[in-house]
């Protein structure tokens, strides 16, 4: 088993987007948490032979699914309101500019956001509560 699992970074995609479209969900999710997460730890990978290196994250990153939107917005609540940190995407942030989903999410009520994935950093008992109902992503 790994060792350093006190602290966990969950990427939950719902099953019912295309593969592309939760890829593209995952890498801005994994990218916008680390600049919220104060407690991120990245180690560096180097390879002595070519001199390249590569940077991870220290702590395990678990992909897990959700049925739903409705699961995922329930559970991205639920860690607000545990003020652990969490990210998400929604079928806002979808179109041509940037500018663009700000405006959508921003005028979208919450029951009419789709939620594609979600991600969650923190304390991995913590998180637990939250987790436990979904299963690794397929």
């Amino acid at each position: 088993m790994y060792e350093d699992n006190e602290m966990k970074l969950y990427i939950i995609l719902n099953r019912n987007y295309e593969v592309s479209t939760l890829m593209n969900a995952a890498s801005h999710l994994s990218a916008g948490i680390t600049d919220c997460a104060k407690e991120m730890l990245f180690d560096a990978y180097p390879n002595a032979s070519s001199g390249l290196q590569a940077n991870m994250s220290h702590y395990p990153v678990v992909v897990l699914q959700a049925k739903n939107s409705s699961q995922l917005a329930s559970a991205v609540q639920k860690a607000k309101d545990a003020e652990i940190t969490y990210n998400f995407f929604t079928n806002t942030m979808l179109s041509h500019s940037a500018e663009q989903q700000i405006a959508d999410t921003l005028n979208t009520e919450i029951d009419n956001l789709d939620f594609i994935a979600i991600a969650l950093f923190g304390n991995t008992e913590k998180l637990k509560p939250i987790t436990k109902k979904f299963s690794v992503y397929k």
